[in-house]
């Protein structure tokens, strides 16, 4: 995979951009993997999750973006608690139902995009209810499809709160056709997969060219003058060696037609885009991937520990830029490492530990050194305390430290 930067018909500055007329700027805010419930049930992190989301919603609403777009596991539970169902439900309400004009135009068949649901139309063209910022995601593995092919993103849809696409209920094709967003003259097609196991997808793409396992149906009419963005929900690096898929999708079988890929799944925040360009024997030039990362950590990993960020990508015709948003109210997540050189008192048995022992005193300095550099870095809307992973070594033989009564 090369990282480099394609000539200027596709990826530009926004001074660029801008030159074109406003009314054919089409504006997306891209998030992905809110996990909306993680740690709920942990007195003083129960919020994290959704005042992130709400951060996100305000500045999609702040930007007057045109949609909102995310990339699969909106929540961290297949089956969300009632709280964070309520939640979830307010927090779409007061910021998506509003008398705000939305200037796009749905041009694809809304039966064929939402064919899970029993309601044929997108929600801001829905006649019974006002959308003023609509909200189009596929799923994820965390809110995967379950009992009767139903997510618990089902019912947003339902409601008319979100627009769920990319939703496949039968995998022995995946005939894979896009939503189709008309601004100006700026022309987006829009196309989905939620999560499925990687070893049956990445099979399927690899019979692409024989279009026997998936097919991606392309507009008919001036095919080359729309934007396609394709946004998926899987691992992206090799994850085992076991299998011949790696249990990954390689990005190298993603058809180079595409112009911008939005992954979703992986954690880790990359969000300036990356491109890839693809063999010699593929046709078309290559796409760019942005990997928003996910908005809140679920894992003391050193790659949940980024920064958190959402991008704010802009589309006038056939190009784009992406402007990165970093998000405020994550947690701080730091990492220290610690190694005890003294060695320990020759009076204490090494089965036994009294208190106050040298290596406790050590790592307690360490500790609120930790703490005392979180707080120079903390901004005013994230939450506090933040979380330490500090990893401790002994050259020496020490008694056991029992971790849950330190501190």
């Amino acid at each position: 995979m090369t990282q480099t930067q394609r000539p200027d018909d596709v990826f530009v500055d926004s001074s660029q951009i801008e030159e074109t007329p406003q009314n054919d700027h089409m504006r997306i805010l891209v998030a992905t993997d809110l996990h909306i419930g993680y740690a709920e049930k942990i007195l003083g992190r129960d919020e994290d999750s959704i005042r992130t989301f709400e951060e996100v919603l305000q500045i999609a609403s702040r930007e007057e973006v045109d949609f909102v777009l995310l990339g699969g596991d909106l929540y961290h539970e297949n089956n969300p608690s009632r709280e964070m169902q309520h939640r979830v439900t307010r927090l779409l309400r007061r910021y998506c139902l509003n008398d705000r004009p939305v200037a796009l135009r749905f041009l694809s068949d809304p039966v064929v995009n939402f064919a899970h649901s029993a309601f044929g139309n997108v929600n801001y063209e829905d006649s019974n209810i006002n959308v003023g910022l609509p909200i189009f995601t596929i799923h994820g593995n965390h809110d995967d499809l379950s009992g009767k092919g139903l997510t618990a993103l089902d019912i947003l849809h339902e409601s008319g709160l979100i627009n769920l696409f990319g939703k496949f209920e039968e995998i022995d094709q995946f005939i894979v056709s896009p939503i189709l967003l008309v601004k100006g003259k700026t022309k987006l097609a829009l196309y989905g997969i939620g999560s499925q196991r990687d070893d049956r997808l990445c099979r399927a793409f690899r019979e692409y060219y024989l279009e026997e396992e998936i097919r991606f149906l392309r507009p008919k009419e001036d095919t080359e003058s729309w934007f396609n963005i394709l946004v998926l929900h899987q691992n992206r690096p090799v994850r085992t060696r076991a299998r011949s898929t790696g249990g990954h999708l390689p990005e190298n079988l993603i058809p180079s037609f595409f112009d911008l890929v939005i992954w979703g799944h992986e954690h880790e925040c990359k969000i300036d885009p990356q491109y890839y360009e693809n063999g010699v024997n593929v046709c078309g030039d290559g796409f760019y991937i942005i990997q928003p990362g996910s908005t809140i950590a679920t894992a003391l990993s050193p790659e949940e520990a980024k920064p958190k960020h959402i991008a704010l990508v802009t589309i006038s015709g056939r190009k784009f830029f992406s402007q990165k948003i970093a998000l405020e109210t994550p947690r701080q997540i730091l990492f220290a490492d610690l190694a005890i050189t003294i060695k320990p008192p020759s009076t204490v048995s090494k089965n036994s530990r009294p208190k106050n022992m040298p290596d406790e005193k050590l790592i307690a300095a360490e500790v609120e050194k930790m703490l005392a550099e979180a707080e120079k870095m903390k901004t005013t809307r994230q939450a506090h305390p933040p979380l330490l992973r500090l990893r401790v070594t002994y050259p020496e033989s020490w008694a056991n430290f029992m971790v849950s009564y330190f501190g």
